[in-house]
C-alpha cells in the first residue's frame, strides 16, 4: 500500500498500487508526485519507482507534467457551491428543521473536495440547495399562515 502526499501536503491513502496506476493514467498523479512505498517512511517521486515506470508517459520521467486532478492530487478543483451561508440563513429566519438538514449537506460539500471526492460534493451540494428552497418555502408559507390568523384574530376582537 502506497501513501500520495497531496499538493496540500496532507497525505492521502493507503491506495494500492492498482489505483495508484489508475490515477498516473488519468493524470491525477505524475512523476514529481510524493508517494511513500510499503514499508517506507521515506517520502519519494513517484518516478523513482521503477514499478509504474511502465504506466508513466514517456514525457513524463523528464518533464514536470502539469496535474489535473482535484483536491489532494495537486489539481484545482472545480466550482462546486457549498451553500453554507444560504443555509444557516434559511435556519435562522425560516424553518429550523429544514434548515439543519441543509447545514449539514452543505458541511459536507468542502470536506468532500479536499477527500478528492468530486461526485460525492457534487450530490451534498445539490442536496443542500434543495433544502435550502424547503426551508424558505415552509418558513414562507408558515410566516404567511401566521400573520394572516393574527389579522383574523384581531378582526375578530372587534
Amino acid at each position: 500500500m502506497y501513501k500520495i502526499l497531496g499538493a496540500d501536503q496532507r497525505e492521502y491513502g493507503p491506495v494500492t498500487a492498482d489505483q495508484l496506476r489508475q490515477w498516473i493514467t488519468e493524470g491525477r498523479a505524475n512523476s514529481q508526485t510524493m508517494v511513500q512505498g510499503p514499508d517506507s517512511t521515506e517520502w519519494k517521486p513517484l518516478s523513482s519507482f521503477a514499478e509504474f515506470a511502465g504506466v508513466m508517459p514517456a514525457a513524463a520521467a523528464t518533464a514536470p507534467v502539469a496535474p489535473t486532478s482535484y483536491a489532494g492530487m495537486g489539481g484545482a478543483q472545480p466550482p462546486v457551491p457549498n451553500y453554507l451561508w444560504q443555509s444557516i440563513v434559511v435556519t435562522a429566519c425560516c424553518c429550523l428543521p429544514f434548515g439543519i438538514a441543509a447545514i449539514v449537506f452543505a458541511a459536507q460539500v468542502n470536506s468532500k473536495l479536499a477527500a478528492g471526492d468530486v461526485q460525492g460534493a457534487m450530490e451534498s451540494s445539490r442536496k443542500a440547495k434543495m433544502w435550502c428552497w424547503i426551508a424558505f418555502g415552509l418558513g414562507l408559507v408558515s410566516n404567511l399562515a401566521f400573520v394572516a390568523m393574527s389579522f383574523a384574530a384581531q378582526w375578530f376582537e372587534r
